[in-house]
């Protein structure tokens, strides 16, 4: 529970995914995006990816987390799409999954900021751009009736300047 965690003296918590009503202040922060990518040597020689489906035939690097860890959800011209997926590992670090899949081990599924700079660079490749990843809404929160020191002030504004807002 989110408000086990301020009570346990955190002052700030992100939240991804639908909120419950915590009675914590919620500032909104733009949607948590995930993307589908590669390595282009891991894409070389391996059968060609033209939809969710054909990700049965791949490598697929897991989350260890229930919702990433045996199934991807795309956005399709017909509407959501659950796909099994499966690998030979699961790792519970977004950093380490990275790691594999620049070193050509399969494909990964990670938030944007992680991706970005490898996307950039050309050492990583989107893969089924066409199909999305239904974006999941983020929050900052804290405790309504915490004071809001100068430290915790700076790191709100911190978070709303680099994770965005909604609207942007």
């Amino acid at each position: 529970r989110y408000v086990d965690l301020i009570e346990e003296g955190f002052d700030l918590v992100f939240r991804v995914g639908d909120l419950d009503d915590s009675g914590l202040v919620a500032r909104p922060l733009a949607p948590y995006e995930l993307l589908l990518c590669a390595a282009p040597a891991y894409l070389n020689g391996q059968p060609p990816i033209r939809t969710p489906q054909d990700l049965a035939q791949h490598e697929c690097l897991g989350f260890f987390h229930a919702d990433l860890r045996s199934q991807w959800t795309f956005e399709g011209p017909d509407g959501r799409l659950n796909v099994p997926v499966k690998g030979r590992l699961n790792v519970d670090s977004g950093e380490s999954l990275l790691a594999l899949a620049l070193a050509g081990m399969g494909l990964l599924l990670q938030p944007r900021e992680l991706l970005a700079a490898d996307l950039a660079a050309g050492r990583l490749v989107p893969v089924l751009p066409d199909f999305p990843v239904p974006t999941r809404p983020m929050h900052l929160l804290y405790a309504p009736d915490r004071r809001i020191t100068p430290k915790v002030r700076s790191f709100i504004d911190f978070a709303l300047a680099a994770f965005g807002t909604p609207s942007n």
